[in-house]
């Protein structure tokens, strides 16, 4: 049997028997489209992963991180946290109080070592201590006398002696005087020492209480609260995190190969998880070098390090995509030298 690839219907399409057929054109004109358009079918997937591939030597896409400027607000003191005005995703200004702090056992001692308010009225004493200092001039003019007299020979020595001695009893009396109302005086007002050493404690304890007041160093907003009214905090005890009003940077780490890439003010196309695409900037040359994330890296990846560079949007990042630690992906533009590396 002799197979002819060349029939009637080749030469002739328009006649079907010997009778012309108008429409047998057309209708093999169908029949083709029709076949084109299965073959296009067949191979979308293979042109479109060809695509992807071709796309992706053209375009480097590399993984990217968000980074969002915070501020750990930590507890300085021990206390107990009695208000928080503020709740997470709030918006705060500088000077704004945040969280408020309490110690009672702090409070309860300023207030023992308060100043007494009392005053001694000791007329008595004073007029006492006047007719003392009194009695001391008198008797050290006595004293002058006689030795005048003494040197004049109107005085034996012995009588010049006992004044002298009866000017020291006297001013040992007054010191006596002196000393008992000043024990009176401490009984009342206390010994300065001690004085001096409560002033100073209270100065500290006050000092300490004014960091119970946690206040906002700047603008921002609350992206994290960490604790409830009434619970012990001390030192170092993280209380929330704030949002500092700066525009994020974004992390993104290159392979050391591909290092000429990131020059800075180079352009930039980072992916949105929405699958739209923001403009972005290289800031510096990368100085660090860093193992992917695990959220970043691809399955099956080892942990070798990767460059990290920093880049910054072009235009204010929008409030829905401000999260801290967000997985991107950044594509760089189209350079020969990823064909030709060398």
């Amino acid at each position: 049997m002799k197979v002819r690839f060349t029939g009637e219907k080749e030469l002739a399409p328009d006649r079907d028997n010997g009778l012309k057929v108008l429409y047998g054109p057309g209708k093999r004109m169908a029949y083709r489209l029709r076949w084109y358009l299965i073959l296009l079918l067949v191979a979308s997937p293979l042109v479109l992963i060809f695509t992807r591939l071709l796309l992706g030597e053209i375009h480097q896409e590399v993984p990217a991180q968000l980074s969002v400027p915070t501020q750990d607000l930590r507890a300085g003191v021990n206390g107990v946290v009695a208000t928080l005005p503020v709740t997470a995703g709030e918006k705060v200004k500088a000077g704004q109080l945040l969280v408020q702090l309490n110690n009672p056992d702090w409070r309860l001692r300023l207030l023992q070592l308060a100043p007494a308010s009392l005053q001694r009225q000791d007329n008595l004493g004073r007029s006492a201590q006047a007719i003392a200092r009194n009695t001391v001039q008198l008797q050290d003019q006595m004293v002058d006398l006689y030795k005048g007299l003494q040197r004049e020979g109107g005085l034996s020595s012995a009588e010049l002696l006992q004044s002298e001695v009866q000017l020291n009893s006297t001013k040992l009396s007054l010191l006596e005087l002196q000393r008992r109302l000043r024990l009176e005086t401490y009984q009342v007002e206390g010994d300065p020492i001690q004085n001096l050493r409560d002033e100073r404690e209270r100065e500290w304890l006050q000092g300490q209480l004014k960091r119970l007041s946690l206040r906002a160093e700047g603008k921002g907003r609350v992206a994290e609260v960490l604790v409830d009214p009434g619970d012990n905090v001390g030192p170092g005890t993280l209380l929330m995190r704030i949002e500092r009003d700066e525009e994020p940077l974004l992390w993104v780490y290159l392979q050391p190969r591909e290092a000429r890439s990131a020059t800075p003010g180079q352009p930039v196309k980072v992916q949105m998880p929405d699958g739209s695409w923001l403009g972005a900037t290289v800031v510096d040359q990368p100085d660090l070098a860093r193992r992917l994330p695990p959220g970043l890296r691809p399955p099956g990846e080892d942990d070798r390090l990767a460059l990290v560079v920093p880049m910054q949007f072009n235009q204010p990042l929008p409030t829905l995509w401000r999260v801290n630690q967000l997985p991107l992906k950044v594509r760089f533009p189209f350079r020969w030298q990823n064909f030709w590396p060398g």
